[in-house]
């Protein structure tokens, strides 16, 4: 089950079946009048998608580092780059924000690399004794972890999302072919990213919208007196009268909550911000 399908199940359970086919079902009539409504497409077409994940993708997404190798790069001024990603190398989905556009130093990453496997060799065939030897393979140890750790690297973040999937680097000189541009994907069409934990603050999401909705489609021709299945107005009407401030929880909670989970979501973000946040190299 993914969160999309699990948030209609949800919404089912926790709106009368009445409501959800009078807006859903009876308001469709007019336009398909040749094929079957189903409450769980129109939700997910009039309401999940438009507006749910719509804003999940404004606050949210997916950390990315996507090569540029092989590219054409256009030049349309001095210092600046446009270049255009295709599809295939995004996951099919689209760039929401660029970040920053970096390269590795190969030749520097193969000197400590170089320097790191020398210094196993010299670590492994040292003796037991203390003094010189000793020394040479603490000096060997450190190099190892050196190679690991601050691999040199080159950076800019004067990087702008200009059209679709298309990025301006405004002070790159000279785009070596092997750069990295760091961004921040869309969600696929299923929120498939999203992990099981986060779903019931999904479904609350989408249950505000719903809500919000059903009140603004219905609430005009309840004062006008309409009956609907047969049923008193008053119970009908008094429970679309108490979605009034669906709107208002659903910007509250995507913004106090929703916002929140779909960041801590993005393990890769989650993690990067944790370690600029401590100072920590790993």
């Amino acid at each position: 089950m993914n969160p999309i399908t699990k948030a209609i199940n949800e919404v089912k359970y926790r709106i009368p079946k009445a409501i959800l086919e009078k807006v859903f079902i009876d308001g469709s009539r007019y336009y398909r009048s040749t094929m079957a409504a189903s409450i769980d497409e129109q939700i997910e077409t009039l309401v999940l998608r438009p507006r749910v994940l719509v804003d999940c993708n404004l606050i949210g997404g997916q950390l990315d580092l996507v090569p540029l190798d092989g590219l054409t790069f256009e030049r349309p001024l001095q210092y600046t780059t446009v270049i255009h990603i295709p599809g295939s190398r995004l996951h099919g989905r689209t760039i929401n924000s660029a970040l920053n556009v970096s390269f590795f130093n190969s030749a520097a990453i193969a000197g400590y690399a170089a320097a790191g496997v020398m210094g196993m060799g010299q670590f492994a065939g040292g003796t037991s004794s203390y003094g010189t030897d000793n020394s040479a393979a603490m000096g060997a140890a450190a190099g190892v972890m050196s190679a690991f750790d601050k691999i040199p690297m080159v950076s800019t973040s004067r990087v702008k999302l200009i059209a679709h999937n298309t990025i301006c680097i405004y002070d790159g000189v000279n785009i070596p072919a092997n750069s990295y541009l760091r961004c921040i994907l869309s969600y696929d069409d299923q929120m498939s990213a999203l992990p099981m934990r986060a779903y019931k603050h999904f479904s609350q999401l989408v249950e505000y919208a719903v809500k919000a909705y059903i009140y603004n489609e219905l609430i005009i021709n309840l004062d006008q007196g309409e009956l609907v299945y047969g049923q008193t107005i008053g119970v009908f009407k008094t429970i679309v009268e108490s979605y009034a401030d669906a709107n208002t929880n659903y910007q509250e909670y995507l913004k106090d909550v929703v916002e929140a989970v779909l960041f801590m979501s993005d393990e890769n973000q989650y993690l990067r911000f944790i370690k600029l946040t401590t100072g920590s190299n790993r």
